[in-house]
């Protein structure tokens, strides 16, 4: 602002509102014509933007995956018919070999319910505490506001 007209006026626009009629910069400035006029949004046309290297791209990797795919196959049928055992067959023998029986699991489970009930009481809290503080740990980092991105 040039003058103390001007400043006076910015501390008080009402009961300085003459000084528009005086100053033609501030007139200028502060019209509210001039601020209730509608903004115009320029047109966007988003096909004038030229492609991405990624969206004009000829190449495509899905051929080199699909081959690899079926090479794998073929490999893995052959193999089969070289054992001479039947594709499903050989995998459902393959998964009933690595899964121990049920009633096997199910003593696991019980034995190391026991041993836990049973193990000594600094043990016990030792694990009590731990869970807490790891918990504690990873309630905190979930509060906690996120770097990077979302700045």
């Amino acid at each position: 602002m040039k003058t103390e007209a001007c400043e006076r006026y910015l501390a008080d626009p009402e009961t300085n509102a003459a000084h528009l009629a005086e100053c033609q910069e501030c007139a200028a400035l502060f019209d509210a014509d001039a601020w209730s006029s509608p903004v115009v949004q320029p047109k966007f046309d988003p096909s004038a933007l030229p492609l991405a290297p990624w969206e004009g791209a000829a190449y495509r990797s899905w051929p080199l995956v699909i081959g690899g795919a079926l090479a794998v196959l073929c490999i893995a049928g052959a193999l089969f018919a070289v054992a001479g055992v039947g594709p499903i067959n050989g995998i459902v023998h393959a998964v009933r070999s690595t899964i121990p029986p049920f009633l096997t699991l199910q003593l696991l489970f019980r034995y190391v319910g026991e041993g836990l009930q049973h193990a000594p009481a600094p043990l016990q809290i030792a694990v009590a505490v731990s869970f807490l503080v790891v918990n504690t740990i990873l309630i905190l980092l979930l509060r906690r506001s996120p770097k990077g991105i979302d700045v």
